[in-house]
């Protein structure tokens, strides 16, 4: 029986600062277990507009364990991982950003949890390179998936982390288009274990993502973790319907009872119709962004096309 893989697999999108400094580091985190354990380094190139895949055709020539896939057009940053996971033969995958935000030094403290028994071993951010409000809002955003998650996430976790074979097994057996890894991963259970750490800023190039990607992302996490929104829905329609008919029959009798002080104009009625109606809007949203996530997974299109590979088939 040989010895035992492990995977590390890293996304990217216009990295071409950054993916040789990453490998480099990368190699360095897991060098002190290269007499114990083989690697594979499989990058996923999201379609980059700038030299990332040719640097990782040039480093995949250079080592055979060094390997990428390219895909036909950008798929999103969640269809990229679950695509990349798949192409990992590892008993135990890393997943790690290309960004060097994650520090890859923490792959060998990773490795040595996933040694003690632990199924998934993940970074859980104590600090981030970044403005006040950026942070209280990651911040609030977590907490607000906690507590309205239907599995327990796991606070201030990104994707960076170790999973072992049955565990990542475990999270692709979904079929949920648009996986969201993070909650995916608090509700397959295992031996889960938190490493904490302080996340960088970027090391090179500038981030792809607006703050639209970044909301839809989190509006994305939530609709794949609870069902909360729908139930919030609904309690906020029986309260309104409640309001509404108690409103109504106010004004009713004092029409009869004060007839002199009654509200008049068309004021009041204007206020009343803005409320309730973009009360309406954003519930039938709400309800919306469900139906619209039921109808991509009825399609069943796959969540991408690899266009180019490197040292892989």
């Amino acid at each position: 029986m040989g010895r035992r893989l492990i995977s590390i697999v890293t996304p990217c999108f216009n990295e071409e600062a950054n993916v040789a400094e990453h490998l480099r580091r990368v190699r360095a985190a897991a060098a002190p277990f290269k007499g114990e354990f083989d690697f594979e380094h499989i990058y996923t190139d999201n379609c980059s507009s700038d030299r990332t895949f040719e640097l990782l055709r040039g480093l995949g020539a250079e080592d055979p364990a060094v390997k990428a896939l390219r895909f036909s057009r950008n798929i999103g940053a969640n269809r990229a991982i679950a695509m990349g996971l798949g192409r990992a033969k590892g008993d135990a995958v890393v997943l790690i950003q290309a960004d060097l935000q994650d520090p890859p030094e923490l792959i060998a403290d990773f490795i040595a949890g996933w040694k003690e028994g632990w199924d998934v071993v993940y970074g859980r951010i104590e600090r981030r390179e970044e403005g006040v409000l950026g942070q209280a809002l990651r911040r609030l955003y977590y907490r607000l998936i906690a507590r309205l998650s239907d599995a327990p996430v796991h606070l201030d976790a990104g994707e960076f982390r170790l999973a072992s074979r049955r565990a990542l097994d475990a999270m692709l057996s979904s079929a949920e288009d648009d996986l969201y890894l993070r909650g995916m991963a608090a509700a397959v259970g295992f031996k889960q274990k938190a490493i904490p750490y302080r996340r960088a800023a970027r090391a090179g190039g500038t981030s792809s993502q607006g703050p639209f990607d970044l909301l839809r992302y989190a509006a994305n996490g939530l609709l794949s973790t609870s069902t909360a929104p729908i139930r919030m829905v609904t309690l906020a329609g029986f309260w309104l319907a409640a309001l509404g008919f108690l409103l109504t029959a106010v004004l009713v009798a004092s029409k009869f009872l004060l007839p002199g002080q009654a509200p008049r104009g068309i004021t009041m009625l204007a206020t009343l119709i803005a409320f309730f109606s973009g009360a309406q809007l954003f519930a039938i949203g709400i309800i919306g962004e469900y139906i619209r996530k039921i109808f991509v997974q009825t399609l069943r299109v796959p969540r991408g096309f690899v266009a180019d590979t490197v040292n892989l088939p």
